[in-house]
């Protein structure tokens, strides 16, 4: 799920409660896998927040190292071209 605050930040939660990690990865950060790991809130969730310029994102979560997964409760999902998903997001300016 995500989820544009009002002061422009960009909240990003993911339900996963037997994940040990998740890290996310996208076009924002040239996918990398060390940039932006979640922070698991001890309910089940990994929650992350991220100061993004509007416009238009494709991004994963890697969960422990392993399974990239897209986030299904985005504004769309598209093929990834190598068998999965890519989420995406479009951000537009602060309310």
């Amino acid at each position: 799920m995500v989820s544009q605050r009002v002061d422009g930040l960009v909240e990003f939660a993911y339900y996963r409660p037997t994940a040990k990690r998740v890290v996310m990865a996208g076009d924002y950060n040239d996918w990398s896998i060390h940039h932006l790991s979640m922070e698991a809130d001890g309910k089940g969730w990994w929650r992350a927040e991220l100061a993004l310029p509007p416009g238009e994102y494709r991004f994963k979560y890697l969960v422990d190292g392993k399974l990239w997964e897209a986030d299904y409760a985005t504004h769309a999902v598209e093929d990834d071209c190598h068998g999965g998903w890519n989420s995406v997001i479009r951000i537009g300016r602060g309310h």
